[in-house]
């Protein structure tokens, strides 16, 4: 009887090899505003600079551009919110601000066959209302007054402009409320398509990274919006309230 012998060289195991994961290339949103600054360095040392951040994640980015670009660069908060049409929710008959302020996109509204008085506009209005009030008053500063901003460089800042209603109607409302000599739309992440969009309302677009898809915010923050310890220190010194969540809406 013939016997079979083991094999001298013995087939290694097959293993499957996980994708790799790629890497956020930010720590957090202090790093980022850092790098953003550095971006935006043209503008630092003048006194006619103004920071104003459209979210709570932007808060910290502007407030790092801020204190980069000069000791007395202001930085202020001015969350701004679409009105939503009543038959295509997706189309914005115009935003509200959290000082209070409304702008109406008069074109859109003679189109749709919608007034001013119109009691579902007025609906609308009071609850976007009553929501950025809440969300402004926990802001330890007040919001920006036209002395503040007109005949300034305003530079809008946001953590990432994925959909970017909130910055351009953020900068649409800030053209409409206030006289800016100039108006820059800056992110540390800014989706392509969106900043061509965003150069029909501002003079500039200035980001770190311009991607063709965004994706989710864990991307290109290593902590997604989960608020890490500098981020913290930084929204206490802004925000009486504060929570362990970024609201990126």
């Amino acid at each position: 009887m013939v016997g079979v012998s083991a094999s001298p060289h013995p087939v290694p195991e097959t293993t499957t090899q996980q994708p790799r994961r790629r890497q956020a290339p930010f720590v957090d949103r202090v790093q980022a505003g850092h790098q953003l600054a550095r971006n935006l360095s043209e503008y630092a040392g003048r006194d006619d600079v103004v920071i104003v951040s459209v979210s709570r994640g932007g808060a910290v980015v502007g407030s790092i551009v801020a204190s980069t670009l000069g000791p007395h660069t202001p930085h202020m908060y001015y969350k701004v919110q679409a009105i939503p049409c009543p038959r295509m929710p997706r189309l914005s008959l115009g935003s509200v601000a959290g000082d209070g302020s409304i702008r109406i996109d008069t074109m859109v509204a003679e189109s749709m066959n919608i007034s001013s008085t119109d009691p579902h506009l007025l609906r609308q209005v009071s609850i976007i209302n009553k929501r950025l009030q809440r969300d402004h008053r926990a802001f330890l500063r007040l919001p920006p007054t036209p002395r503040e901003m007109d005949d300034r460089v305003v530079i809008v800042v946001d953590d990432v402009v994925e959909a970017g209603d909130t910055m351009r109607e953020a900068v649409m409302h800030l053209r409409h409320s206030f006289r800016p000599r100039r108006v820059v739309a800056a992110a540390p992440v800014c989706l392509a398509d969106l900043r061509k969009q965003l150069q029909r309302h501002v003079d500039a677009v200035v980001d770190i990274v311009s991607p063709l898809y965004v994706g989710s915010v864990s991307q290109w923050y290593a902590s997604g919006d989960i608020v890490v310890p500098s981020e913290q220190q930084l929204l206490e010194r802004m925000f009486v309230r504060t929570s362990g969540r970024f609201d990126n809406s």
